[in-house]
């Protein structure tokens, strides 16, 4: 097979990854929402952030979390635990579930997917429940802190990498593209929801990520959680931190991807924005992990034909606001507390998986806007706060139709319960910031 072949191969592949499977029969399954929620460990009677390899560390953690998990759902890298996949009871039913770590040893935990927003709930309550107990069993006073940045860390380059090659590579190369990669990498921390495209589920593939990359600077705002940066007091840290690191990452693979608002946008078009990319290192079938220096995604993909899990890691080494990986990941929201992490998702459902709740958010969003209008959009909200105007309306316009978007896009679903732990703060224009000054 020659070169052109091959890279024609593996770039069809890498779109049928991120295409929305086709529906079969008559009836559409219905959509899934998953959560990833990245938090702190924070040693409560020292205050220091526990890391990998500290004594007792966040190993030593994993290796007792094995009583939840076979053998076979382990997460070994270059011989080392790093977490688990498998299922956790929540409520009456099995909820899919991993857990991994993040460069500075922040904790993951990724529920679902799953058709009720109140079940993936349940098993961050249950996976924080198991939690609770292991850290009791090791006699130490953690807890998990839900905030957008370690409130503990005043030098990110304090705060040790955990000993995996991936992201020694990532923290060398991106550290020279940005002056905040080492914020993000070691001291950030997020939510994330993740929706369902199948079957064209939101109504146009196109349609769904343009909304969710419309959304994301609104979202950011709203989910603010983040009460000082780098040591600074809660007066002098500014609104939406995270945004302003990612922005200072590396702009070739963070922010909008090029395209998003043309009408043509799918699959194609953000793969072919991913073979523009440099994807700083790649991990092969046998798990070996090697730099790639200055050779981008469309090199790598000439080179042979490249497995599922390559190709997967390919998508995995790109950070914009929306990612595609067979579903869209929104990935602009700060890290939050169960309940409100479960109630963003839930605001989440109610305006992508309801029909005319769909319509309306995406008429008040998406119509007439580019991405030209998104960065004014992250721009406004940083600047201005409840004050600002994104899209041609008030920010706090925008918010209560949103509310009440998905409020109505919930009718007689039990997860319309969990919208109130959001709405309560939004409707006295406040952010989950707001709430560690009460």
């Amino acid at each position: 097979m020659d070169i052109d072949a091959v890279a024609a191969k593996n770039r069809s592949a890498l779109i049928d990854i991120i295409s929305a499977p086709p529906c079969t029969g008559q009836a559409a399954p219905s959509p899934k929402l998953g959560i990833e929620l990245e938090r702190f460990v924070i040693d409560q009677s020292s205050g220091h952030t526990v890391a990998y390899d500290d004594e007792p560390g966040i190993h030593a953690l994993l290796k007792r979390w094995s009583r939840y998990f076979r053998p076979e759902q382990r997460v070994i890298i270059d011989k080392r635990l790093f977490g688990y996949i498998g299922q956790v009871t929540a409520g009456e039913h099995e909820v899919g579930i991993s857990i991994s770590l993040e460069p500075g040893s922040q904790l993951e935990v990724a529920v679902g997917p799953d058709v009720s927003a109140t079940a993936l709930l349940g098993a961050l309550q249950a996976f924080d429940t198991q939690f609770q107990t292991l850290t009791s069993e090791m006699g130490v006073d953690w807890k998990l802190i839900a905030e957008g940045f370690n409130p503990q860390v005043i030098d990110p380059s304090s705060v040790p990498l955990i000993e995996k090659k991936r992201y020694q590579l990532m923290d060398a190369y991106l550290s020279k593209t940005g002056r905040y990669a080492r914020d993000m990498m070691r001291c950030s921390a997020s939510t994330q929801v993740s929706v369902d495209l199948s079957c064209g589920r939101g109504f146009g593939r196109r349609k769904t990520c343009q909304l969710s990359v419309a959304l994301g600077p609104i979202l950011s705002f709203l989910t603010d959680n983040t009460i000082s940066w780098r040591g600074l007091s809660f007066e002098d840290t500014p609104r939406m931190v995270r945004s302003r690191i990612w922005e200072q990452v590396d702009p070739a693979r963070c922010g909008t991807v090029p395209g998003t608002f043309s009408y043509d946008f799918g699959p194609e078009t953000y793969v072919d924005w991913l073979c523009t990319v440099r994807p700083i290192l790649f991990t092969d079938q046998q798990g070996i992990t090697t730099s790639t220096g200055k050779a981008t995604v469309k090199d790598l993909l000439s080179k042979r034909p490249l497995g599922p899990g390559e190709l997967q890691h390919l998508l995995s080494m790109v950070f914009p606001d929306t990612r595609l990986k067979g579903f869209a990941e929104m990935r602009t929201c700060d890290s939050l507390p169960p309940a409100s992490a479960a109630s963003l998702a839930a605001f989440v459902k109610g305006l992508f998986y309801a029909r005319s709740a769909n319509e309306q958010a995406t008429h008040l969003l998406v119509d007439h806007t580019g991405e030209r209008d998104v960065s004014n959009a992250w721009r406004a909200l940083r600047a201005g706060g409840w004050n600002a105007r994104v899209y041609g309306h008030s920010i706090c316009d925008v918010v209560e139709e949103l509310m009440m978007l998905a409020e109505q896009g919930l009718q007689a679903d039990a997860d319309q319960l969990l919208l109130e732990e959001l709405f309560r703060l939004w409707r006295g224009r406040r952010v989950p910031r707001d709430l560690h000054v009460e």
